[in-house]
């Protein structure tokens, strides 16, 4: 008989009774379960023995996993049952010696737990959540799987749409998906037919699918290698597989492609404001771009889903930063990538021209993969699949020439069959070869060349030449509005130099679509949305300015009317609707008209005329970005000659770098920042070289500058001083004194202070104190000399301030008077009279909406603040398991953004976290504590390496107990 044994802490009597229940069941369905509840007064061996007996003595341990479980198997909790303790040193001991090969221990969650209360060693096996997991469970306790693996069929011959099914479709089970939710809508269309030679990485996609370990694929190639068709072909697969158990719940593919785009840069703004929405998100406003991709990873995750992300590497910039190349620089991005990589119940494939970015290849879930050119016979089998005349001694050669470049060869075939009876002879045709092999010459250039020839005064060209304007895949009716709009507006000699004249006949339309798209030159076989291959749609682009730069300005001209006019609100509320005001200003600029698509659209549409509204209300940072990269001829340091000076330095380079810094993209934001105060400089215009200076000081502080953020916060101030602006003579001191206070300067950071409090009472005489940031600057000094009640005091004034008084206050001028609050109570709670457990509650109040609305904000900078406080609040509450959720999250800010600052903090408050629990849970050794030296070692190096001298007694104090002996 089948023997049970439930291992649970005793956190309620409801949950006692729940355990009970289970246990009851259990035994009336005809299995053998204990608990201790069956055990009248005490087992005459003593608990600890009838614990360990019935462990070893059962077939199945069930773990009723709770927060209070967690903590007393991890032995954070010293009040309360023993139990838990004992059976989990017990239980770990047993999956060691047994190397974690697991048939014994199954971890269960009741109502009331979470995924996450699971200890780490039985995170990996499966999870069963009661009561709606009861039968599945209780087939698993008796060994009566739900469904038996069909009878083997014979082996028959793998070709490359069989490989995983044998050239049938199994037979449906009863777990069969009648359905599979797809959107692929914004994702190249490709030929299938074309595709050779690639079973083997099929045959590994599907390994991969099949196996849990592996959570994230990469593809990385060149361009045209063959990287989407590949991924197209596959998803064939998985679509075949929609009766099966093999069957994903969910597919989602979205494609980045831009390359050849007039755009700098690319958002994913779009990407997350629609994928969001497709897997059924609840929450809108998240506290960074790092938190919206966590919380996507776990919509994603709750069904078996295959996500595809198609041409990465346009947020792997090669040419940025010397540190940052090829790093992932959307922080929305990684967050959303890290997360998979560590828990995936389905399978990430991602598409990439650049390495990946080394901060996701540490995770053991992922694996990365080089897609190479064809092998020769693939290669060759490719030209004669498309009818290419000629045997493989002859055609080897021409592979080798074309270097087996899937694309080129593709073209190649399409240019022959087209113009040349398909005859190989007759290759001499074709321009002559580049001895260039690089990615940029790509030897398929040579037969666009040979097709803008050929297709020279046709209507195919000029559509092509259309097409290529546009970024992505565009509709038929827009082109076709956009003819209609150019007759309209007596542009019928360009019109008849594109030879577009009729193309709006429906006949003459479908005709030149289906030629286009039997050569190649157009994805997919459909006339309805048009495609270009990347590589195609830089090459048309290029040739378009080269013969007709007029006229592709006079289109540039048409949508920019066209997308101005489109949105139905003058000012567009959403992401959504704001989507055509972007491309207004896409189109705009490269029509050369930068000031007027600033001074129509981005300023008073987009910013809504300084009230930073795509920032502030949709923390669309990433959009607003990608919008002013249009305003540069080289990011992020020169504007385009077009615009007036004033918006050079106040607009584009000021709020290039503000974007820049909300995103985490902190080194590439200093050169925006330094070039917008020489300009501001030179134009004299000191309350833009002021707010320059100040916001980089605060940058270079995050990132561990001081000494510089110190020289630009007294650059600040004196501007300031030179523009005889009142708000920024005060505010610009309290920037200066905040880095000299950070420095360990803090005589004359106090000094400074005072004086900016004295302008503030000149300025406003019914505000006498500093408030806001300012005010929060100045009580985090104050708090470092004790002044803990005049702190109180003045957060509480300044919450009043934007309580009671003013309306325009952000998220962030009420989340920081929330915070000095949480911190005075917490540094009254150090005090020795007031050292009870209890005593933190008032401080966790305000802490706890101070890190919500920090989070709320989108101001990532700032979050670490809040979490480094509540973390030490939760270490003198002895919550050391919220403790390190804290950090960790100050850890992933901190560390994936480079803001050396925050990460100091983070390893000082680690190792006096690792001194609690070692005083408190298992006394031991200080010297001897797994970790704490590490964390030392590497605060001292990071308060070197900064200037970070403020953290000098803290460091200290922890040396010295470090070396206690």
């Amino acid at each position: 008989m089948t023997r049970v044994f439930i291992s649970y802490s005793h956190d309620s009597d409801a949950h006692r009774d729940f355990v009970r229940g289970l246990s009851d069941r259990l035994r009336t369905d005809g299995l053998e379960c204990l608990i201790d509840q069956y055990i009248n007064g005490f087992p005459p061996e003593g608990w600890q023995c009838w614990m360990e007996n019935q462990i070893e003595a059962a077939d199945f341990v069930l773990l009723v996993c709770t927060e209070t479980y967690l903590r007393r198997y991890r032995k954070q909790e010293t009040e309360g049952g023993r139990g838990v303790t004992f059976e989990g040193v017990v239980i770990s001991q047993v999956l060691y010696d047994h190397y974690y090969h697991n048939t014994k221990f199954i971890p269960v969650v009741p109502q009331q737990g979470k995924p996450e209360h699971v200890p780490i060693p039985l995170k990996q096996y499966s999870t069963y959540r009661l009561p709606e997991d009861y039968e599945t469970l209780y087939r698993l306790l008796t060994n009566q799987a739900q469904f038996l693996p069909t009878p083997l069929g014979e082996i028959r011959p793998p070709s490359l749409l069989s490989r995983w099914f044998g050239g049938k479709k199994p037979a449906p089970t009863s777990a069969a998906n009648t359905a599979i939710a797809v959107y692929d809508q914004r994702f190249p269309v490709t030929d299938n037919n074309a595709m050779v030679g690639r079973e083997q990485m099929l045959a590994q996609l599907n390994q991969y699918w099949e196996q849990h370990s592996v959570r994230v694929v990469v593809l990385q190639a060149w361009g045209g290698v063959g990287k989407t068709a590949l991924v197209n072909l596959w998803r064939e697969h998985l679509r075949l597989a929609a009766d099966t158990a093999y069957a994903p719940q969910r597919i989602y593919c979205w494609s980045f492609q831009n390359q050849g785009s007039e755009r700098a840069q690319t958002s994913s703004g779009q990407f997350f404001s629609h994928a969001l929405a497709w897997f059924g998100a609840e929450q809108q406003k998240f506290s960074s771009e790092y938190d919206k991709g966590v919380y996507l990873a776990k919509l994603i995750n709750t069904q078996r889903s295959l996500l595809v992300l198609d041409g990465l590497e346009v947020f792997q910039p090669w040419n940025s930063v010397q540190e940052l190349k090829h790093q992932l620089n959307d922080l929305a991005l990684l967050g959303l990538l890290k997360t998979l990589a560590q828990v995936n119940l389905g399978l990430c494939v991602i598409t990439t021209r650049q390495a990946l970015d080394k901060r996701l290849l540490e995770h053991g879930g992922v694996v990365e993969r080089q897609l190479s050119n064809l092998p020769m016979q693939a290669a060759v089998q490719l030209l004669q699949n498309a009818g290419i005349k000629g045997k493989a001694a002859q055609l080897e050669p021409v592979v080798k020439q074309y270097q087996r470049h899937a694309y080129s060869l593709v073209l190649l075939a399409s240019y022959l069959k087209t113009y040349a009876q398909g005859d190989i002879r007759r290759l001499d045709t074709l321009p002559p070869l580049l001895d260039d092999d690089s990615e940029a010459n790509w030897q398929g250039r040579q037969i666009m060349f040979a097709y803008a020839d050929a297709l020279n005064g046709k209507e195919e060209l000029g559509l092509l030449y259309v097409v290529s304007v546009f970024e992505q895949a565009v509709e038929r009716g827009l082109i076709l509005e956009l003819i209609r709009a150019l007759k309209a507006g007596g542009y019928q000699t360009a019109l008849n130099k594109l030879t577009l004249t009729r193309l709006d006949e429906p006949q003459r339309w479908a005709a030149c679509c289906g030629r286009l798209c039997k050569q190649g030159l157009l994805l997919g076989n459909s006339d309805e949305w048009l495609d270009l291959h990347p590589l195609v749609r830089d090459f048309f682009r290029r040739e378009f300015v080269q013969r007709h730069g007029g006229i592709k300005r006079i289109i540039h001209l048409e949508l920019y009317a066209y997308y101005k006019a489109l949105p139905e609100k003058e000012l567009p509320d959403t992401l959504e609707e704001m989507q055509p005001l972007f491309s207004a200003v896409a189109h705009g600029c490269a029509a050369g008209l930068h000031q007027q698509a600033l001074h129509e659209i981005y300023w008073p549409r987009i910013q809504r005329s300084g009230q930073v509204y795509i920032c502030n209300n949709l923390g669309a940072f990433s959009d607003d970005l990608a919008t002013v990269a249009h305003f540069f001829t080289t990011p992020w340091h020169t504007p385009v000659a077009g615009l007036q000076e004033m918006w050079q330095a106040g607009v584009v380079q000021g709020w290039a770098g503000f974007s820049l810094r909300a995103l985490g993209r902190l080194r590439e934001a200093l050169e925006p920042m330094q070039a917008n105060i020489e300009m501001s400089v030179q134009q004299e215009n000191w309350i833009e070289a002021a707010k320059g200076a100040s916001n980089l000081s605060e940058l270079q502080l995050t990132l561990g500058d001081v000494a510089q953020a110190v020289e630009s916060g007294a650059r600040s101030s004196r501007y300031a001083d030179q523009s005889g602006d009142m708000f920024h003579r005060m505010s610009k001191r309290t920037t200066h004194a905040d880095a000299l206070h950070q420095a360990g300067d803090t005589a004359v950071a106090l000094a400074l202070f005072r004086e900016a409090e004295q302008l503030q009472q000149e300025r406003e005489p019914e505000f006498p104190r500093l408030y806001s940031l300012q005010g929060f600057r100045y009580c985090d000094l104050l708090l470092t000399q004790g002044s803990t009640a005049e702190v109180l005091e003045r957060a509480e004034y300044d919450l009043d301030c934007w309580t009671n008084h003013f309306s325009n206050g952000s998220l962030l001028d009420f989340s920081l008077p929330k915070l000095t609050i949480g911190c005075a109570h917490l540094q009254q709670l150090l005090l020795p009279s007031t050292s009870g457990r209890g005593a933190g509650g008032e401080g966790l109040h305000w802490l706890e909406q101070a890190v919500a609305g920090l989070r709320a904000s989108g101001y990532q900078q700032m979050m670490p603040l809040g979490l480094l406080a509540r973390a030490a609040l939760h270490r003198h509450t002895r919550d050391f398991a919220r403790a390190r959720q804290d950090l960790q999250e100050v850890f992933d800010i901190a560390d994936g953004s480079g803001m050396r600052l925050h990460l100091t903090d983070y390893h000082l408050e680690m190792a006096r976290l690792l001194v609690a629990e070692a005083k408190t849970l298992t006394p031991t050794p200080l010297p001897e504590v797994e970790g704490l030296q590490e964390h030392i070692s590497k605060a001292a190096k990071l308060i070197e390496e900064t200037g970070y001298h403020r953290r000098d007694p803290e460091l200290a104090a922890l040396q010295g107990l470090a070396h206690d002996r």
